[in-house]
């Protein structure tokens, strides 16, 4: 054991595995005497049953001793009695029988006594081979034992102590404290002088506690342990712990060997270059890599040798400042250091606590030639990017050249379509009405049967006008789809009641099962699909009926049209949504229609994100629907558009009745006052509002149809509003070629009815008479 003195005491947590543990003995044992202080040496092998006997001893010969005495005192109280005589008893029987019996007690007393006496004996024999016993075991423990009494006075000492402490007296009655005293030389201390370690020794003896370490000048350890006994004394015990301490360190050596051949092996797995040096400039550690970078050593070097071959090799390359680095203000330091041999190495410098020096060297040779080829890349990429910058620019340019001329030719097709719309509708509109009072007139068969042939075919081409309008603005995206909450009984009841009367011409029936369900999509689209499908389901229908009703679907809500019809085969059910695809009746002739209807129907339901089911057994009939998604928000009122009269019209209602017509059409207004004049009407015709006041007489007409569209941009609700500010609120009609969902809301949020184009004349008499009839009730 080298260096300054030192005693230590193990942590509370870690106690010197193997040490003894001293047990106190109960606070009842009888002690008393040395030889009780003999039964409280510690850590000795439980006693046999002669020490048993032995610790016994003392209160049976005690107890004997005051029953002795006792009877010492009884006896002479018998004697006193009996030397008294007459006086005492009275009689000399009396007295006769007192002695007898006191006698008889006297030798009762006196062989108890002699059997006392000889317990005693025996007991006295067991107490000393007890005693021996037991000096025999504390002698025979291999730990160093001292006992002290209250006092702190040494009571015993084994002779394991005495071979511990060599010449430290420790003779019975010696105090403690001048064991301490006489110790103290021994003791390898450390930070503390000897008064403070006495100080400390005693202050744990007074104080038992948790076990703590001695350490000796000649490399002895010893763990004391220390406890309370009863009676106010203390037992401590020492054991050497020194083939611990030694092992403990040389465990430590290893691990720190351990550690530093781990360190040295992570360092030389760097690839960088590590140097530590001390701060006298002496080199303390290095890697492989820091020694190939300097030139390979000799591998005979010893590590003095080394350390200046490093140094003078630093010096050479101009680095003698990273083992020269004086205090530890001079911070990191860097620099990229060029080799004779073309390489670039990056250097970096720190100190460390201490005043070690650590340097880092890498060699950056082939990044930086990486980096130069990168830049070099890069400078060249980038006039490639500004090339095609230019390039996409110009091309952008295009672009958005070509997108502006696209959309001037969209926003040019739609306007076409809005024109085309009206200026198509307007000369069909003529020809259908003035068919329409041509039929009306008395004619022959054949002619007759001639204007039914043309009206049919004008429903022809007006039907297929309709539908190349219609696809046409849904490819153009004119109308957007307006999504809402509504309930979908509503639309379903409009298409039913729009169709009613056609599915009684055809001798079918139509009938509606609808729901309270709500849905989230656009009303006005789903009714287009709806009329759409119930168009085709009553063209392709002979008997039976088509129910227009919803299921529940999971994906929304399916709503469809189900009808009894021919039927479509399964390779057909994919062709039926191509334009202009017609299917033929079942008895092999052809069905009239232009073959849009189904396209239309898929074209919005695209629109809307709404998935199509087509379902169909030839020969039994079809479903065609559409799946909505449900909506939980409460529903919104959809505007009834004012379209046709709720009831058939009474007979000679329009007759006598005036009527003012508005329409910039000279041919429309014409064939309108002879479809009117046919009824008993009385009309008066003008392009404009302003002209029908300047040629107005006499009162105010019962009735006003306008067209919505009439010239320099004046809709037929101006034209309207012009007259009823004249004339009051009178029922007015608008006539209009545009089936948009907007057209629709202006007219019903004026209050107005709508009629589209080409005119029916059964839906315009209806209509006029429902007219009429609601004015006079409201009058």
């Amino acid at each position: 054991m080298s260096g300054a003195p030192v005693y230590e005491a193990p942590a509370p947590d870690a106690p010197m595995s193997g040490a003894p543990v001293y047990d106190a003995p109960a606070p009842d044992d009888p002690v008393s005497g040395a030889a009780s202080a003999a039964s409280r040496r510690p850590a000795c092998p439980p006693p046999d049953d002669d020490a048993q006997a032995a610790t016994a001893a003392p209160d049976a010969h005690a107890a004997l001793q005051r029953e002795n005495a006792k009877l010492r005192r009884i006896n002479a109280a018998l004697m006193h009695a009996a030397e008294r005589g007459p006086d005492y008893a009275g009689s000399a029987f009396a007295l006769f029988q007192t002695a007898a019996a006191l006698g008889d007690q006297v030798q009762e007393r006196t062989a108890a006594l002699t059997t006392a006496l000889a317990a005693l004996t025996a007991a006295k024999e067991m107490e000393a081979q007890a005693k021996q016993r037991m000096e025999a075991a504390v002698e025979a423990i291999n730990q160093g034992i001292v006992l002290c009494d209250a006092e702190d006075r040494v009571l015993l000492t084994n002779i394991r102590y005495r071979e511990l402490w060599g010449d430290v007296p420790a003779e019975p009655g010696t105090p403690f404290a001048q064991l301490v005293r006489s110790s103290a030389p021994q003791i390898l201390i450390q930070g503390t002088d000897t008064a403070a370690w006495e100080t400390f020794r005693l202050d744990r003896h007074r104080n038992p506690g948790e076990p703590f370490v001695i350490a000796f000048r000649d490399g002895t350890w010893l763990q004391v342990s220390e406890r309370r006994v009863a009676g106010g004394g203390t037992v401590s015990l020492y054991t050497d712990i020194t083939e611990v301490k030694r092992a403990e360190a040389r465990r430590r050596e290893r691990e720190l060997f351990e550690k530093s051949a781990l360190l040295q092996a992570t360092l030389d797995n760097i690839s960088q270059g590590v140097s530590v040096f001390d701060s006298r400039g002496a080199l303390v550690a290095c890697n492989t890599n820091f020694l190939r970078l300097l030139g390979a050593p000799p591998s005979s070097a010893d590590p003095a040798h080394l350390s200046a071959w490093c140094t003078a090799r630093l010096d050479a390359l101009d680095l003698g400042f990273v083992h020269s680095m004086p205090a530890p203000s001079a911070g990191q330091r860097r620099q990229d250091h060029h080799t004779a041999d073309g390489r670039t190495i990056d250097l970096r410098c720190s100190i460390m606590p201490g005043c070690y020096c650590v340097a880092t060297f890498t060699d950056i040779t082939e990044q930086l030639s990486i980096s130069r080829a990168l830049q070099e890349a890069n400078e060249g990429l980038e006039r490639r990017v500004e090339a095609r910058t230019a390039e996409l620019i110009q091309a952008n340019a295009k672009i958005l050249a070509a997108k502006a001329e696209a959309e001037l030719m969209n926003l040019s097709k739609t306007k076409f379509f809005a024109a085309a719309n009206h200026d198509l509708m307007q000369p069909l509109a003529a020809a259908r009405v003035f068919a329409s009072a041509l039929s009306e007139r008395r004619l022959s068969p054949p002619n007759r049967e001639l204007v039914r042939h043309a009206l049919a075919a004008l429903d022809s081409v007006d039907d297929m006008l309709t539908a190349l309008l219609d696809i046409a603005k849904l490819d153009a995206g004119v109308t957007p789809p307006a999504p809402c909450s509504f309930a979908v009984a509503e639309v379903m009841g409009r298409v039913a009641e729009e169709y009613r009367l056609i599915a009684a011409r055809r001798k079918l029936r139509l009938r509606l099962f609808a729901g309270t369900a709500i849905v989230q999509t656009d009303p006005h689209l789903l009714a287009r699909i709806l009329r759409n499908l119930v168009s085709n389901a009553l063209r392709y229908t002979n008997t039976g009926g088509v129910l227009i009703g919803h299921k529940c679907h999971p994906g929304g809500l399916l709503v469809g049209v189900w009808d009894t019809g021919i039927g479509i085969a399964p390779a057909e059910q994919e062709e039926i949504f191509e334009e202009f695809h017609r299917l033929p009746q079942a008895d092999g002739s052809s069905v009239r229609g232009a073959g849009l209807g189904l396209s239309i129907v898929r074209r919005v339901s695209r629109m809307l994100g709404h998935p199509l089911v087509v379902r169909s057994v030839p020969g039994r009939g079809s479903l065609f629907g559409i799946v909505v998604p449900l909506s939980d928000a409460p529903p919104i009122a959809l505007p009834r558009p004012r379209t046709q009269a709720d009831g058939p019209a009474a007979p000679n209602t329009l007759r006598a009745r005036h009527v003012q017509l508005i329409d910039d059409e000279p041919h429309v207004l014409q064939g309108l006052s002879l479809l009117l004049t046919g009824w008993g009407m009385r009309v008066s015709g003008s392009p404009t509002a302003a002209r029908a006041l300047e040629a107005a007489a006499g009162p105010p007409p019962d009735l006003i149809i306008a067209d919505y569209r009439l010239q320099d941009g004046v809709t037929g609700l101006d034209a309207i509003a012009t007259l009823r500010r004249r004339w009051g609120e009178l029922p007015a009609i608008v006539v209009t070629a545009d089936h948009g969902a907007d057209v629709q809301a202006e007219v019903s949020a004026a209050g107005l009815y709508l009629l589209h184009k080409p005119v029916r004349p059964a839906r315009l008499r209806s209509l006029i008479t429902h007219v009429l009839q609601s004015s006079a009730v409201d009058a």
